[in-house]
């Protein structure tokens, strides 16, 4: 083969990374359908292995938007979290304020498990098992009846 004096294009791209994403070889309505959450945020935090650059794209792209522009799950976070979790989002009379990101609440709470999300920390298995627990019992709890609030 002859040298044509032609480089090859090697330059990475800023979205090389979306070729890696779990959730490509997922059902796209897994991650918007409320009633499976629980198993869309299980994709992304145990089998993604680009969560945090997927997690660092939706913050730059929903910075300062409302959550009524926030669809779904992406890097294992709903819409309504990554809006509470964004500092410099709008805040409408009537609606919660945004959550803290302070390091002072037990692992286990689902506060402590949105930190970790949303540093992109380690989730150890006291939060995850928080969460599961919570889910199974949203899901199972008798109809009529209060759901306990969480710890």
């Amino acid at each position: 083969m002859a040298y044509t004096g032609s480089i090859p294009d090697t330059a990475a791209r800023p979205r090389d990374w979306m070729t890696l994403m779990a959730c490509r070889n997922e059902d796209p309505d897994l991650f918007f359908d409320s009633s499976r959450e629980h198993e869309a945020r299980l994709v992304c935090v145990t089998r993604c292995p680009v969560r945090a650059q997927c997690l660092a794209n939706v913050k730059a792209v929903e910075h300062g938007e409302h959550h009524d522009y926030r669809d779904g799950v992406v890097a294992g976070l709903n819409g309504h979290e990554r809006w509470r979790l964004d500092a410099d989002a709008p805040v409408r009379w009537g609606e919660p304020s945004h959550l803290p990101l302070p390091g002072s609440e037990p692992c286990g709470t689902y506060p402590a498990m949105l930190r970790h999300l949303w540093l992109g920390e380690h989730m150890d298995g006291v939060c995850w098992s928080g969460e599961v627990r919570r889910n199974y019992a949203n899901r199972h709890w008798p109809k009529g009846r209060k759901a306990k609030p969480a710890p």
